[in-house]
């Protein structure tokens, strides 16, 4: 594996889209054990939520604002906010803006869905 160097802006230019949807695009950059992953959430949108069973993830606002959703708790996520995520907890996004967020994660690869 390469090293890549980027910038926020630049990400899904270096990044694969996995996904693109009224609600979001989803960009993923995979290394060997880890995925570098950045949402870009439409105003006013949520994420359908999930969990993973032994995967912990990190979460990283970017830009825009919105809660975010961890178990049965609810965080306000705004720029430079980092949320962790432990293994087998529901997390959720919501943008209560009129203007898009985007936030990065970081886990260990697993086979998405």
């Amino acid at each position: 594996m390469s090293i890549m160097k980027t910038t926020i802006k630049d990400f899904p230019k270096v990044a694969e889209l996995i996904k693109s949807n009224e609600r979001y695009n989803l960009y993923d950059y995979n290394l060997d054990h880890l995925v570098l992953s950045m949402t870009v959430l439409n105003p006013e949108q949520e994420t359908r939520g999930h969990s993973h069973e032994n995967i912990d993830e990190v979460y990283i606002c970017v830009e825009g604002e919105g809660k975010i959703q961890v178990g049965e708790e609810e965080f306000d996520f705004k720029p430079n906010d980092i949320i962790t995520i432990p293994s087998g907890a529901f997390h959720k996004v919501f943008n209560t803006s009129k203007s898009k967020l985007s936030f990065l994660s970081i886990f260990e690869k697993y086979e998405r869905k």
